[in-house]
């Protein structure tokens, strides 16, 4: 199931992100990729990028305050992602495909910020009704934001690696509160 969402968001994201850019938008997509700007400062943008946004969202997911957010993001991904082979690809097939879509093909006619929310609203994380998880999705449109000022400055190769490092940290974290959550019920 894994290797299936990833290869489809690979392959709808990601190839219908290349064919906007380069047959609709007639962009040079090598542009587009990595900009006209040094490819080691897009790598270390991506990465320092990447952990602070991934870091700063699980501080908010571990909060008292957010705990049954945490434990239903678990319980829903926690059984899928258990193994780290199959947490990376997960994070390189969404970082990489996401992005081609979203910041590289919607952004150029979007902008950047109606592109971070509609990508927020999309994963379900601005629901009105649900005040912890309207807060964590205000928190992840401006870090969708933030993503979306590297594409526009430097290129997607950035916000690639920044959105493989979140998705990296934060499913490790749903998988670290899935394994508690199973230890606590076998302890009841």
């Amino acid at each position: 199931m894994v290797f299936l969402l990833g290869g489809l968001t690979l392959l709808v994201f990601g190839a219908g992100g290349v064919a906007l850019v380069t047959l609709v938008q007639q962009r040079d997509l090598w542009t587009v990729l990595f900009g006209r700007g040094d490819m080691l400062m897009q790598v270390g943008l991506g990465v320092a990028t990447g952990l602070i946004i991934g870091f700063g969202a699980r501080a908010i997911i571990r909060r008292p305050f957010m705990r049954d957010l945490d434990a239903q993001f678990a319980e829903r991904l926690g059984p899928r992602v258990g193994r780290l082979t199959d947490r990376l690809f997960l994070s390189v097939c969404a970082g990489v495909g996401e992005e081609l879509f979203f910041r590289g093909a919607l952004q150029h006619w979007l902008g950047a910020l109606f592109t971070a929310v509609l990508f927020v609203a999309i994963h379900g994380y601005l629901d009105p009704r649900d005040r912890r998880m309207m807060i964590y999705g205000l928190f992840m449109t401006t870090a969708m934001t933030m993503l979306g000022s590297l594409a526009h400055n430097y290129g997607l190769l950035a916000p690639m690696i920044a959105h493989t490092l979140i998705d990296i940290v934060l499913f490790g974290q749903l998988v670290g509160t899935y394994r508690r959550l199973l230890a606590e019920r076998a302890q009841a």
